[in-house]
């Protein structure tokens, strides 16, 4: 591994890989506290929408689950964009913030990774495809990982119920890949990796509404003794850890307030703002079928014309494209309509207002 280069554990298609993450993608140094970088989703017109917004509350915790410190609305961050966030540490505290939490505020985000600078300068990161993999609200961010060909998923979090999540939790040293190590490539040992990953509790755990303002953790016990070739990960212990409530307790009860649930973002459940979008790319890595086969997708319809195949994200039906030289001409995405025709008839009532080409010629 190249100096200045930390490797992140990510999955794509449900297969492991490695993604190298530069020193520039992560924030600055701090002397007696942590940095975050959240990055999130590109809006496009046919695209993902809002996909910037309310930075989330960062809650840190030590090794050991001890609480270090908290940054609560923390500010905002556009679309396609980063933002740092800082946390101080209690009583100017240097320890390692192996912990993460992060809780979404009102104006949802779509983030697409995230890192830590620790205050002796050590680096980690975390891929928003994971939140796809382990079941959270995603779409295609269409965003680079600094330096690398790269696009991740980003996981949708939010605090008002406009999507599912709320937060999350991140083990920070489970999904880097230190230097020595392998990833497995035995596909059952990579299930079992992705299932311990997404499943155990400490590596990453999500928080779902009506949990507002998630403030715990699970994380591993420590038994002060080194462990042995014979503790496997299912006999680890976990416990819960609690940092404090963003909210005064009186405040906690106000939540219905109107100014809480008077915000729009681009994925309100109350109306679909995707209808009139379509995303068109030729990219191996996004493929119509994935968005189709997870419930928790959200975003435009999607063509991919590499594999010929189109998804009609309202009812998750995947269908090819039209071929007239192969005389499959019906129940199919006909480009040069930009229709979806079935019986010999469009099955829309008004041609896409967005289309947007996320092709590599583009």
């Amino acid at each position: 591994m190249a100096a200045g280069i930390i490797e992140a554990i990510g999955v794509i298609s449900g297969a492991l890989g490695i993604v190298q993450f530069g020193i520039n993608n992560f924030a600055e140094q701090k002397s007696v506290g942590s940095s975050v970088r959240i990055t999130v989703g590109l809006d496009t017109n046919g695209g993902l929408n809002n996909a910037g917004g309310d930075l989330p509350d960062v809650r840190l915790f030590n090794e050991a689950g001890g609480f270090l410190g908290i940054n609560a609305d923390p500010g905002k961050v556009k679309n396609g964009g980063f933002g740092d966030i800082t946390i101080d540490h209690k009583d100017d505290s240097t320890q390692q913030a192996t912990y993460a939490l992060f809780s979404a505020n009102n104006d949802a985000i779509c983030i697409a990774y995230a890192s830590i600078t620790w205050p002796n300068g050590d680096k980690y990161s975390w891929l928003g495809d994971w939140g796809h993999q382990c079941g959270g609200s995603w779409y295609y961010s269409n965003v680079f990982v600094s330096g690398s060909s790269t696009k991740p998923d980003c996981l949708w979090i939010d605090a008002n119920n406009d999507q599912p999540q709320t937060g999350f939790q991140v083990h920070w040293p489970e999904f880097v890949n230190k230097n020595g190590d392998s990833i497995p490539t035995d596909p059952s040992e990579q299930a079992d990796k992705i299932d311990y990953l997404c499943n155990r509790g400490p590596p990453f755990k999500m928080h779902n509404f009506p949990d507002k303002d998630p403030s715990s953790i699970t994380y591993w016990t420590i038994n002060n003794r080194r462990r042995s070739s014979e503790d496997t990960e299912e006999k680890r212990s976990t416990a819960v850890s609690y940092g404090p409530s963003k909210h005064p307790v009186s405040a906690r009860f106000q939540h219905g307030h109107p100014s809480h649930l008077a915000r729009s973002n681009g994925t309100a459940t109350a109306r679909n703002p995707h209808a009139n979008r379509l995303v068109i790319d030729n990219s191996v890595e996004h493929a119509a079928k994935r968005l189709c086969e997870s419930e928790t997708s959200v975003g435009p319809d999607f063509l991919n014309v590499a594999d010929g195949t189109f998804c009609r994200m309202t009812d998750k039906t995947l269908w090819p494209v039209c071929d007239g030289a192969a005389g499959a001409a019906d129940n199919c995405f006909n480009r040069d309509l930009m229709q979806l025709v079935g019986g010999g008839l469009a099955t829309r009532d008004s041609p896409y207002k967005n289309v947007l080409d996320w092709t590599s010629s583009n």
